[in-house]
């Protein structure tokens, strides 16, 4: 998905300032692209250069004097893997009248500095290119400043009723390496069951069953990479050879012999200990009580996807999972809320009923609701008249249902590029009549092209094993379109890119 910042400047200039600036920072190489292809128009039509500055200054003033409109209400300049942007805001008489942006995807490396230089370098060129009496003696040119982020009412109230303490302790940097990794392997359904009933045999005293026959068979290949993963451990049980119930469990053999050689006796039979049955059986670890519990690897994994997609860490708000073992989280994409309801289980019409009150009480855009078991026809519906109503009364809300955090992480993508190409439109339609194209469609059109050459598969992919099973997908979508702190950096769990811009040595004249 796209990704944009945008800064302010409070200063005005008039129509031939503006050519000057456009000139100036195409010194810089960084061309505009909306005079470079009228300056191309007028080469065409004149079949000489010379002429061409004297062609622009009389079409500036025919449209600035008939048609009592700039002629450069901006322009767009665009690097290797980010694009930047100037516009002119002549409909405001007061506040700030330039606007500059950066429009960018996950992989960019440093758009916050990239956007520094480049206000910088604008900044600067206005200075050079001041005529006297603009900008009085004692008068100084304007800083640049942070455009004003767009975040929801209901993602602040979300934010604010988070538990602080839970959320660090899950997401603390010394175990979130292991939750991510575990979390990708609960995403196999067998090995949530085995876990489960690793649990419940290990409560009751029975686990070494779980090893025998079939069983053990069935289970081979998921024991050795939940153990890899940190999920189940190796223990020594002492169990009674009459009964078969545990006694103890050690963690290592080599505690079993202090205990052999005492004279400890079978609290069942009444047999010295060294003449009961010893086997070594698989338990769960302390890790996969706690992801297993609520359902809450869910909403780890989910976490987890969505930081892959680029998305910054204060944009994302984790909730409380239920005693029911629902779990919550909330993300703000371009101004608009994502509420996303997980559950381990069946979307039951229970779950169904809370998902809407938390969306009423949230005022979120977007409802996405991931169950793992069976979607009840009642609970669908409940959903889908929920969604329904929101459409019919003037709400742009979108429904997304699906049965597992693989497919709901796909539709989510989806879903972003949506509202970042719709917020990119809205950023730069101010332009498209300067072009007599759609330019953020060529922009939008531009990335999709990079990634195609660039292939699919990420480098962040490669380094948290994803696990994929051959399981029936599910995803029901009802979508309505718009017309027209910091705790865990998953860069950190990632290798570090190349930066191949150009735009780093254009914009490189200084510290920002």
């Amino acid at each position: 998905m796209l990704f944009l910042e945008s800064k302010t400047l409070s200063h005005k200039i008039d129509g031939p300032r503006r050519i000057q600036l456009l000139e100036e920072l195409q010194k810089k190489n960084l061309t505009p692209l909306i005079r470079s292809v009228r300056l191309k128009c007028f080469d065409q039509v004149l079949l000489s250069p010379e002429r061409i500055g004297e062609m622009e200054t009389a079409m500036a003033t025919w449209i600035e004097s008939e048609d009592q409109e700039a002629y450069v209400r901006g322009d767009v300049f665009c690097i290797s893997d980010h694009v930047f942007y100037l516009i002119f805001n002549d409909d405001k008489s007061e506040g700030p009248v330039i606007r500059a942006g950066i429009i960018y995807e996950a992989r960019t490396s440093e758009p916050f500095r990239k956007l520094d230089s480049f206000c910088r370098v604008v900044r600067e060129s206005l200075l050079r290119e001041s005529q006297p009496g603009e900008i009085e003696e004692n008068e100084v040119l304007p800083e640049w400043e942070q455009g004003t982020p767009s975040v929801p009412n209901g993602f602040k109230r979300f934010v604010a009723k988070q538990d602080t303490d839970s959320l660090y302790t899950s997401l603390r940097r010394e175990t979130m390496i292991e939750r991510i990794r575990a979390a990708s392997m609960l995403e196999d359904p067998n090995a949530r069951i085995f876990l489960r009933h690793a649990k419940e045999a290990h409560v009751e005293g029975y686990a070494a069953k779980l090893l025998t026959g079939d069983t053990a068979g069935y289970y081979e290949t998921s024991i050795a990479r939940l153990e890899g993963a940190g999920l189940v451990e190796p223990e020594v049980q002492v169990s009674c050879r009459q009964t078969g119930h545990a006694l103890f469990r050690l963690p290592t053999a080599d505690a079993l012999a202090v205990v052999t050689v005492s004279d400890a006796k079978c609290s069942e039979c009444g047999s010295a200990v060294a003449d009961e049955k010893v086997e070594e059986v698989i338990v769960p670890t302390r890790l996969a009580a706690l992801l297993l519990e609520n359902g809450s690897w869910l909403i780890t994994r989910l976490h987890y996807l969505l930081r892959e997609m680029g998305i910054p860490v204060n944009e994302i708000a984790l909730g409380a999972s239920g005693a029911d073992g629902y779990g919550q989280m909330m993300a703000n994409i371009c101004g608009e809320s994502f509420l996303l309801l997980a559950r381990d289980g069946d979307l039951t019409p229970a779950f169904a009923r809370w998902a809407i009150d938390l969306e009423l009480e949230s005022e979120a855009s977007h409802l996405v609701v991931v169950a793992t078991g069976r979607i009840h026809n009642q609970a669908e519906l409940l959903l889908r008249n929920h969604a329904r109503r929101r459409v019919l009364a003037g709400r742009d809300f979108e429904l997304i249902l699906a049965d597992e955090a693989a497919v709901a992480g796909k539709e989510l993508q989806h879903a972003f590029e949506r509202v970042s190409q719709r917020v990119v439109a809205e950023q730069l339609c101010d332009l498209d009549s300067s072009l007599g194209l759609s330019i953020s469609r060529i922009i939008i059109t531009k990335f999709k092209l990079l990634r195609k050459s660039e292939g699919p598969q990420s480098p962040s992919r490669a380094s948290v094993p994803s696990a994929s099973y051959a399981t029936a997908h599910l995803t029901l979508t009802a979508h309505s379109s718009a017309p027209a702190a910091e705790i865990l950096d998953l860069g950190e769990l990632t290798p570090n890119r190349p930066d191949s811009d150009e735009g780093d040595s254009i914009l490189s004249n200084g510290p920002v």
